[in-house]
């Protein structure tokens, strides 16, 4: 089987890189080639800017795919424009969506295919409806053969999760220091995070399956945690207790707004989702990688690159921020 990655250097599609070259596919990678390092050893790279639909046809000239991976895009015009490029060369043409576009907060404890979506916090999730829509359409009046696929929360090794930004050392050097971390709520909301090997395990199995032609998917792991619990495997796995700090979300939101959308939008509010339809489709799925095993992998990473281990102007700042804002306001009602 020949695939398509547009972009391939990402969280998700270097993990689905992998499993699909332990598969036996043969893969494409088509991005500006500015991260080689990132492309293993099998792939074949082609270069073109993604949003360039000349460039794109350019690169993929006298080409054709059993599936196309769409991991980059987030504007109708962007399916739009995948679709006269690709609608004659493959015979799949993969979305990467996101978990967020359902309607938040969900309308029922667990979420399913068929939860309705709708964000109206996140601008992101939105873009992305709005592209799951363009071809739903294009489904209908053309029919191009498209799969969704909506990841959730999902991680690999060098990222921390938390509310704050996943992609540094962050949250787990305040934790390291004893300093105090932010935790939205009561840090009793429930969260699902998936690591990326388990989530390319689905992804790659959906790949060249005519069944899976007009479906749409979530992948993720069966666990769920709140995130005081995340914290504490966090410290866990670093040999030290955090010192959490419950606030409240709409206080954070105020605070910083530009974390409004993705805390309210998303990470504010529980999700678990029910994997029996991409069971169904790709018997093979079976999460193996729990939380505490995959911060371990991701912790151990950052031993490897002690570089890196340093604390995220970022994140100090706005969790300095949040919790100055927050003292002052406990003195003045006395709690």
């Amino acid at each position: 089987m020949r695939v398509l990655f547009i972009g391939g250097t990402g969280n998700l599609s270097n993990a689905c890189t992998q499993w699909g070259l332990e598969k036996n596919i043969e893969i494409f990678h088509l991005n500006r080639g500015n991260r080689p390092e990132k492309t293993p050893a099998g792939v074949t790279s082609l270069k073109a800017d993604a949003r360039r639909p000349d460039q794109v046809r350019a690169a993929v000239a006298g080409m054709r795919f059993d599936a196309v991976v769409q991991f980059l895009g987030f504007r109708r015009e962007h399916v739009e424009a995948d679709a006269e490029v690709f609608e004659e060369i493959t015979d799949q043409y993969v979305f990467i969506s996101s978990a967020s576009a359902y309607r938040r907060p969900a309308l029922t404890p667990v979420i399913t295919e068929s939860t309705p979506l709708g964000n109206p916090f996140w601008e992101y999730s939105r873009l992305k409806i709005d592209c799951e829509e363009a071809l739903v359409r294009l489904g209908k009046e053309r029919g191009f053969r498209y799969t969704i696929v909506r990841p959730s929360h999902t991680y690999d090794n060098g990222w921390i999760p938390s509310c704050f930004g996943s992609t540094d050392y962050g949250v787990a050097w305040r934790i390291r220091e004893g300093r105090q971390v932010v935790v939205p709520g009561d840090g009793e909301s429930v969260w699902t995070l998936t690591h990326a090997t388990d989530f390319a395990k689905g992804l790659v199995g959906l790949l060249g399956n005519p069944a899976a032609v007009g479906e749409a998917f979530h992948i993720t792991s069966d666990e769920f945690l709140t995130w005081n619990m995340i914290h504490a495997a966090i410290g866990a796995a670093l040999g030290a207790s955090p010192r959490l700090v419950h606030v409240p979300s709409a206080f954070i939101a105020r605070i910083l707004p530009e974390r409004a959308a993705g805390l309210l939008g998303d990470k504010a509010t529980s999700a678990i989702f029910d994997n029996s339809k991409i069971r169904r489709f790709v018997p093979e799925f079976r999460p193996t990688v729990t939380f505490a095993e995959g911060i371990r992998r991701s912790l151990a990473w950052y031993d490897s690159h002690p570089e890196l281990k340093k604390p995220s102007p970022t994140v100090d700042g706005e969790m300095d921020k949040i919790l100055d804002i927050w003292r002052k306001a406990e003195a003045l009602t006395g709690r």
